[in-house]
């Protein structure tokens, strides 16, 4: 029992330091992060938060780890309330959960896809396996409906050779199934999202489009017309 007592406390204090990090991040910006200024504000010794986080730089990774799986949950758990065969649905609903759980966290969204943190290199073997979490929850989208032939194929042919060889690359590297030209799409899809949410989150489009939910919309339908399953 008291083993279960101190686990819950251990964790309990690890979500506190994290909720202060992200305050921290909120108000200075992410390359702001301080050890010394979260263990003040907990009015303990610096010190006392390494058997936590042994450094900044572990704090930052556990903070990235949480903000791709927490999108990545709200991104599968909008496909799985899908009809798995409306996949135009699915395509929609996925890019719209993207959209808001990146409006709702400002602060995680810019921490991973925002500027670098100076003198900090996420280690790939922890937080690769939960960025992939997101994009495949596209890919299978993508992968399902061209299987089910609702989906324009697109030929290596269309792709510009020296983008070819890099994907071709990577997807040899990586051992991912997909062809180039899967591979192409998606990542097509996720930078057309991402530029716009991006956008949207730094207040540029909104002056200029006035409604940036209307036109975030409007832009996934003109998407999925363009994939051809819409």
């Amino acid at each position: 029992m008291p083993r279960t007592r101190n686990r819950a406390e251990y964790e309990a204090t690890m979500q506190t330091i994290k909720r202060l990090a992200r305050k921290q991040m909120a108000a200075e910006g992410t390359a702001a992060l301080s050890l010394r200024a979260i263990a003040r504000e907990m009015d303990v010794t610096a010190p006392a938060l390494y058997r936590y986080y042994p450094s900044r730089d572990d704090l930052i990774t556990a903070l990235i780890v949480d903000a791709f799986n927490a999108l990545a949950d709200a991104m599968q758990a909008a496909d799985a309330a899908c009809e798995c065969s409306q996949y135009a649905g699915r395509f929609r609903a996925v890019g719209r959960a993207y959209r808001a759980w990146a409006l709702e966290h400002p602060t995680d969204f810019q921490l991973i896809y925002g500027n670098p943190i100076p003198g900090y290199e996420a280690p790939d073997d922890v937080t690769v396996p939960a960025v992939e979490r997101g994009f495949a929850v596209i890919a299978m989208i993508l992968i399902e409906a061209l299987a089910a032939g609702v989906l324009s194929a697109l030929t290596d042919e269309a792709i510009p050779p020296a983008v070819h060889d890099g994907l071709a690359r990577i997807i040899e590297r990586d051992h991912i199934p997909m062809s180039p030209a899967m591979m192409y799409l998606l990542v097509a899809s996720w930078t057309r999202i991402h530029g716009m949410v991006m956008l949207e989150l730094f207040h540029h489009t909104p002056p200029v489009v006035g409604d940036a939910n209307a036109f975030y919309n409007a832009q996934l339908d003109h998407m999925i017309r363009e994939l051809g399953f819409g």
